[in-house]
This record gives C-alpha cells, structure tokens and sequence, in this order.
C-alpha cells in the first residue's frame, strides 16, 4: 500500500488554519502578517508529519490571479450575461491592485483548473463550483480560492454567495405571500439551489435552461405572485405577471432593464466583486479574523 503524501492540506486541517496561510509560512513569504505562535505550530506540525514540498510550490508567482466560471451546456444567456458581469467586475477591481486577470470558461472546472498550473496565479476566484468537484480542485492548491455564488463545505476554503434565504424573506413580506412561485436560472452548485428552492413547492418553482419554456410556465401561473432571480428572467416575468405582484432579486447596475414600477431587491454584482476583492486582500495579509475562521460570507441584500 502506498504511503499518503503529506500535503499543505493535510497541515492546514492538523493546525487548524488556511491551506492559504501554510502556503505563506512554509515559502517563507516576507510580505504577509503571519503571529510567531502560528508559525511555530505550521512548521512543528509540518516536520512531524515530514512534510516535503513540492517543486510547483516553489515556483516564483506572477501578477496573475484567474477567475473560472462554471457553466451547462444548457444555460441560458441571462445566467451568462450574469457570471461575465461579475466576472468583469472582479476584473476591474484586481486590476486596481496591479494584478492582471484571466477569465475562463469551463464545463469540466476539474480538467480545466489543472491546465491552469503553469500560470503560477496568486489566486482563483471559481464561479458556481459544485462542491464534489470542489473538493477535487482544492486537494492541489496552495494558493487562496475563493468560491463565489456557490457553498461548499471544506472549512478550509473562502465561500462568498448572496443570502437568498433572507431575500426571499423579503420578497415574501413585500408581496404579502407566504407561496409565491418562484423563477430562477439553473445552479450548478446543488447545495446553494437546494437553500433557494427549499421553502417552495416544486410545482411553484421554474429553473430556467436553454430548453425550458417559461412563457408556458408563466401562462400557467398568471394569478400568482412571483419573486424572480436575475434581470433577464425578470424582463421577460414582468410580460405575463402584474408588476404589483412581482419581486425582482437583480444582480445587475443596469437598472433600465426593468420598468420602473417594478419591485427590486439588489444583490449587485459589484457589492459581490468588493466584498471578494477585499477577502482575498485580508488573506494576502493573513489578517482575515474571524471570516477567515469560518470561511463564509453572506451577502446582504439591498432593498429598492
């Protein structure tokens, strides 16, 4: 039986810290706030466990940081337009930091991270990753991931997603329902859409794809109040349901998509690009606190 090569990852979970942070310790990074009791623990655990690095974790780093975005082969154009918007903004912001990024497409985020390595990226910021294929990704990083719009469930790693459970809270109390149907575009993440779509019955839920018909769905719902997630699917809702009985939940700045009479919470994808910009800053400097102790950001929502 093969011996299990100790990882980065394996004295992350021994010392109870980042993969990020026993990556900075153990390269000897001169630039990162890293406590003496902290450091002392990472290499102790580290030659107990006879740690051997790698030779691409010694490689020098670029200016370089890579944003993935996850897609189906069946999503639509509202749920691309969505991720690239996001995508851009992250990109603006990182530029603003002197780091050049490099956005990718992926159906097979596994295949696709892996061709990435001679790149040397400071980080990835993974867009609507599922968590089984998460957990494949992150057994090879040493390098902080922050995974947007989606939930996994290693402790290790960085989460940022909006909190849909209080929008839809929100929504509710604004359309003055407890069963309104609900329209949104398809998750890859399973745990996320299942956090959405718990509170629903699954007649009252749409999923948007490239095949579906929500038209027919809508004609079928006509009397009902509606919460919509994203500003395509909202454009065309507001065609079929009376605007006094519609909630937009809308990621984008471009708020003449919608007429103005209708119901808006915000979950702007610049709100979402900062809070992630500004994480992978705090974890740069390892001085990340609390949040990078539990490793999940809810995004609170804006109200119209």
């Amino acid at each position: 039986m093969a011996k299990h090569k100790v990882s980065m990852r394996d004295i992350a979970k021994e010392c109870n810290v980042s993969v990020a942070t026993v990556s900075y310790v153990l390269n000897h990074s001169e630039n990162e706030k890293i406590g003496h009791d902290t450091c002392l623990k990472i290499t102790e655990a580290a030659t107990r466990l006879h740690y051997k690095p790698r030779d691409s974790v010694k490689k020098r780093k670029s200016n370089q940081v890579g944003v993935v975005i996850n897609f189906k082969d069946n999503d639509s154009a509202g749920k691309r337009m969505c991720y690239y918007d996001l995508a851009s903004k992250i990109s603006v912001r990182m530029k603003e930091l002197g780091f050049e990024t490099l956005v990718m497409e992926t159906k097979d985020p596994e295949k696709d991270m892996a061709a990435t390595s001679r790149h040397n990226f400071n980080a990835f910021f993974l867009i609507d990753i599922d968590d089984k294929i998460a957990d494949k990704i992150t057994q090879n990083y040493y390098v902080p991931i922050l995974f947007l719009n989606c939930n996994i469930h290693d402790s290790l790693f960085c989460k940022i997603y909006p909190d849909y459970k209080d929008a839809i809270r929100k929504a509710k109390a604004m359309l003055s329902t407890n069963s309104p149907i609900l329209v949104m575009e398809d998750i890859c993440n399973e745990d996320l859409k299942n956090q959405i779509i718990g509170g629903f019955p699954p007649h009252d839920v749409f999923i948007n794809t490239s095949s579906s018909s929500l038209r027919l769905f809508l004609q079928n719902h006509r009397q009902e109040k509606a919460i919509v997630l994203g500003d395509i699917l909202g454009l065309e809702t507001e065609l079929y349901i009376n605007r006094q009985d519609l909630v937009v939940v809308s990621n984008l700045d471009e708020t003449n998509l919608l007429l103005p009479d209708t119901k808006r919470i915000y979950f702007p994808n610049r709100k979402v690009a900062d809070i992630a910009v500004q994480t992978l800053q705090k974890m740069f400097s390892l001085d990340y606190g609390k949040a990078g102790e539990e490793n999940r950001i809810l995004v609170s929502c804006e109200l119209d």
